[in-house]
């Protein structure tokens, strides 16, 4: 497909309302239907084109008036997924129906109306599904699947009697078909878009509750798993009724289900009143889920109620601003989490996560703007589902919220809100209606942040002649070459602040190149609480004194991590010594903070990968097991009476490094409790740290220990934790079979690119696991389709290769082997391999003379 070639469709047609029929057949697997769309015509026309893209249209008819006006041809371009019915005579323009008749194959794909399968009483079933953004509500039903393209749909279901429908809305009506079947007809939805329809039918069963506005909320799972929905049904019951105070609207509908589906792509869809959920992220079970998997499901409901507003309610025009509905769903959920479990210090995480993902991705040369001004087809509006949409459109919503304080903040969205109920926006829209608020000049701050890629390196130095601190700003690269090639010259407005032993002090707008102000006498941190999307180089006075700042205990755990944070990624793009890093690190060891060791682990983690198959590499786990072992003898392996929410993660976190970085004791540990389990249950939230360990650590007797574990497990949780830990070993015989595994019916298609990840991912299964995928390519292709968001996930990961071979080799394939969808994900990966081949050249020799030379027991213990 050309990319430049435009698939929106003619805009002097439109839908306004859609009534259809589907009838899914639960054994042969496909499906057929009937619709009538009222369409509106803003001029006379012949031809009329809509979406349709995998679908047999066996019959079309006009209706106009009493007259029915047969197509007289159906064109299918297969390109654009279109289907246009060419009629013999003029439609004049006005209201007319177009009646369609249809049929298609229940996919496998996890795409449009597909199956999936679960087992009941011990034998598979299948239920009917529908996955529809971005663009595949046209393989369902013909239709104008466009964002903009808003219209009322009336659903009914032919269903077997012994099942249950599910859509959008409540069923107003169960009439008698054929035997056998029964026809389930549904409220009509209000006017949205193609992307938010959705219907399921199998076997359900449900905990509900009503809000206290009446609105009846309820968690849907396959049989048996009802009572894990009770964790999900409390926050989602909570949500809904903070978001209608919140924003001071009603929610619209009089239902909201909440649904778990057994073999689910995304992790959750927004579909307006029946959200989709992959079954890990909605259901709890008080045994077997763990700390973190209670907040990531927590995390997931709460985004996606807030698209019920945002996305809903108020829809984006076009995906070129995605970011509307993904920047806002991912920003929120912060403060309401807030709210309901303040004990999570939920904001304090905003750091490590949404802020993390953003300065990671955006500080690639190919990356794209917040707002993406040219998208013209479907492999393009695929690459915007990425963490530049979601994760820097929730940071710069969060520097616009501190910008704007709360009130004016709140009162805005209500607003913008209010202002395009059913309606379809762009982001000038939203500045306008902060402005209109706030009387701040909002789109002179905001429109740099979302039009322009990157963000800001601010540099501070001490001006010895002046004795005033020198602050300036420029574009900061993770790639030295990128550094070099860039000819951007963006002057980003920062909201400068700082932090010092006089407490926090605002500078205001920084939208000039370089400033000097006057130099506290004591140490100075910029970007306090790190609430700007910026990283901060420091002269060597400068650190010196946060340095000793740190060993005082002055700085907040967000401000400790942000000067670890950004000397990691400083030493990366040749910006500050490697050296001064390492050493740095020791000045951490009696951190206690989760949200900190988050970040150190991470740097470490990437030096780790940095390093592998290096003369460094062995020497470096020394030192990095070291720089663990303060915090994994405070951790402990028992949970403490009355420790605080993140003191659960912290033990997890380090003593998962602790594994990976092979302290015996940890080790050791891990395989006792494995080889004790029957006699004394392994906690939640161990098992994967354990299960990982015995696997990497282990031999063949281990990995088929955790595989027949993996092979009988049903809860999904539990089966993600053994089948990932089946890609930990370092025997490179043992991950063979880990990724022949992967390709077995064990293994449902939602995680099989997981399991690849994963191995590519582990830096002894990364050139193996490599050569596996280019083997199965086509196999892999065929399942998912070429166009699916879930094949950039094997692209990402490649980004860890350290060899020119290996760049030359991936850049080769996909020359070869196009993945359009992916496009911008594979350079992204090749700069980044180009960055790490740099960045080993230049600086190995330094880190293995700087360990070799350290008396390193003695040195860590500093």
């Amino acid at each position: 497909m050309d990319k430049n070639k435009s698939e929106r469709l003619p805009k002097h047609i439109f839908p306004v309302h859609y009534e259809i029929t589907l009838e899914p057949d639960l054994e042969a697997h496909t499906f057929k239907g009937e619709e009538t769309i009222t369409i509106k015509l803003e001029k006379n026309v012949k031809e009329i084109t809509m979406h349709s893209n995998d679908l047999d249209i066996t019959s079309a008819n006009l209706l106009c008036g009493k007259e029915k006006i047969k197509a007289q041809k159906i064109l299918y371009d297969k390109e654009l997924e279109t289907a246009t019915f060419v009629f013999s005579k003029q439609i004049k323009k006005g209201e007319t129906r177009l009646h369609l008749q249809f049929s298609g194959i229940l996919a496998n794909n996890m795409r449009g109306f597909y199956k999936s399968k679960y087992a009941v009483g011990g034998k598979n079933r299948f239920m009917a599904a529908t996955q529809f953004e971005a663009t595949d509500a046209r393989r369902c039903i013909p239709c104008f699947d466009e964002p903009a393209q808003k219209a009322v749909f009336a659903v009914h279901l032919i269903i077997p009697k012994n099942k249950t429908a599910v859509s959008n809305t409540l069923p107003v009506a169960t009439n008698k078909h054929r035997a056998g079947f029964e026809i389930v007809s549904f409220a009509p939805t209000p006017k949205m878009s193609t992307y938010l329809l959705a219907f399921l039918v199998g076997d359900f069963e449900w905990l509900e509750q009503k809000t206290s506005s009446g609105v009846l909320v309820r968690v849907i799972a396959v049989p048996g798993k009802k009572e894990q929905g009770k964790f999900a049904l409390d926050v989602a019951v909570r949500t809904l009724e903070f978001y209608e105070k919140y924003f001071d609207i009603p929610y619209p509908l009089n239902t909201l289900d909440l649904i778990a589906v057994p073999d689910f792509a995304a992790g959750a869809m927004e579909n307006w009143g029946a959200i989709t959920f992959r079954e890990e992220l909605l259901l709890v079970d008080k045994e077997h889920s763990s700390t973190s998997a209670r907040e990531s499901v927590a995390n997931v409901i709460v985004h996606e109620i807030t698209h019920q507003w945002f996305g809903n309610l108020v829809t984006m025009e076009w995906w070129a601003d995605l970011w509307l509905n993904e920047g806002f769903a991912s920003y929120m959920p912060y403060i309401v989490i807030d709210t309901l479990f303040p004990e999570w210090k939920i904001w304090e995480k905003f750091v490590t996560d949404d802020l993390a993902r953003s300065l990671k991705l955006d500080a690639l040369k190919n990356t794209h703007p917040v707002v993406e001004v040219q998208i013209h087809n479907p492999d393009e509006i695929c690459e915007m589902f990425d963490a530049i949409s979601y994760s820097k459109g929730a940071t710069v919503i969060g520097m616009l919220a501190s910008y704007l304080g709360e009130k004016d903040f709140r009162d805005g969205l209500r607003f913008y809100l209010k202002e395009h109920s059913y309606k379809n926006t762009r982001t000038i829209h939203l500045w306008d209606a902060f402005e209109k608020i706030s009387k701040k000049p909002v789109k002179k701050m905001m429109e740099i942040w979302t039009e322009k890629s990157g963000y800001p390196l601010v540099s501070v130095s001490i001006n010895q002649k002046s004795k005033k601190l020198d602050i300036s700003q420029k574009r900061y690269f993770s790639s030295r070459v990128s550094a070099r090639e860039s000819g951007q010259k963006t002057l980003w407005p920062i909201p400068l602040s700082f932090i010092s032993s006089n407490g926090v002090e605002s500078l205001g707008l920084m939208d000039k190149k370089s400033i000097s102000i006057p130099a506290p006498l004591s140490f100075i941190k910029l970007n306090p609480f790190e609430g700007s999307m910026y990283r901060t180089q420091y002269d060597g006075n400068l650190l010196a004194k946060l340095k000793v700042a740190l060993s005082e205990e002055k700085l907040t755990p967000q401000d400790r991590l942000g000067i670890i944070r950004d000397l990691f990624a400083l030493a990366e793009a040749e910006q500050s010594d490697v050296v001064y890093l390492l050493e740095m690190l020791l000045a951490y060891r009696n951190e206690k903070e989760y949200i900190v060791w988050v970040e150190i682990i991470s740097g470490l983690a990437s030096l780790h990968n940095l390093l592998f198959g290096s003369k460094s590499y062995e020497l470096f786990k020394v030192y990095a097991q070291n720089i663990l072992s303060k915090i994994i003898s405070y951790v402990g392996w028992e949970p403490r009476k009355g420790e605080p929410h993140n003191d659960a993660l912290l033990r997890i976190l380090v003593l998962s490094a602790g594994a990976s970085f092979e302290n015996i004791e940890v080790v050791e540990e891990a395989k006792n409790r494995f080889k004790n389990r029957k006699i004394k249950p392994i906690g939640a939230d161990f098992r994967s740290l354990i299960y990982a360990s015995i696997v990497r650590n282990g031999g063949q007797k281990e990995f088929d220990e955790v595989r027949a574990l993996c092979e009988k497990e049903n809860m999904p949780e539990e089966k993600d934790r053994l089948f990932f830990a089946l890609t930990a070993s370092r025997d490179r015989k043992i991950l063979k079979q880990a990724l022949a595994f992967i390709m077995t019916d064990h293994i449902r298609l939602q995680d099989k690119v997981y399991g690849f990840a994963y191995v590519l991912i582990n830096p002894y299964g990364r050139i193996l696991g490599w050569k596996f995928i280019k083997k199965n390519w086509k196999k892999i292709t065929k399942e998912y389709g070429k166009r699916n968001h879930m094949l950039s996930t094997i692209v990402s990961v490649l980004n860890r290769n350290t060899l020119k071979s290996m760049h030359d080799d991936i850049k080769t394939f996909f020359k070869e082997n196009p993945l359009p969808s992916a496009d911008r994900t594979i350079l992204q990966a090749l700069e980044k391999i180009n960055s790490n081949i740099l960045w080993l050249k230049k600086d190995e020799k330094k880190i293995y003379k700087w360990l070799a030379k350290q008396s390193l027991f003695d040195g860590c213990n500093q």
